[in-house]
């Protein structure tokens, strides 16, 4: 009994798939399409020099002092040491801003606080007129 075999056989292919050597030119297209600008050699660039800064407005000075607003997690608030009932908190922003314009307030906040508490404590220190601020967060009173 002879054995046919289902295999045809093997045959080399003759043709060449376009596919991949059309994303190949579509690929080289983009690169130097992105790249020519980058090589192209500008003299006024490489004449040119560094503009000068310009100065720095006063409000964007360094603060004169630095005071710790401490907001806990129980919404108390402390002002650099001294705990302060929350009502109280924007008259003494406005003393504190009016005694010494030049002053920057770092407002400690505690992580589990909303992030509303942070907008509305920023909005108290914008209207008593204080505008250096920095903001960070803790994680149980120091």
């Amino acid at each position: 009994m002879k054995r046919h075999s289902n295999r045809h056989q093997l045959r080399l292919i003759t043709e060449i798939s376009l596919t991949p050597l059309m994303d190949l030119v579509l690929v080289l297209l983009f690169v130097f399409l992105l790249a020519a600008p980058l090589l192209k050699a500008d003299k006024t660039m490489l004449t040119a020099t560094a503009p000068t800064p310009a100065p720095a407005p006063a409000s964007a000075s360094a603060p004169t002092e630095t005071i710790t607003l401490l907001v806990n997690s129980d919404q108390s608030v402390t002002l650099n040491g001294a705990m302060l009932a929350r009502a109280d908190l924007p008259v003494s922003l406005k003393q504190l801003a009016q005694r010494k314009p030049g002053i920057g307030i770092e407002v400690r906040m505690h992580r589990d606080l909303p992030v509303q508490q942070l907008v509305e404590t920023m909005q108290l220190l914008e209207a008593a007129g204080i505008q250096k601020t920095a903001v960070t967060t803790h994680a149980e009173a120091p």
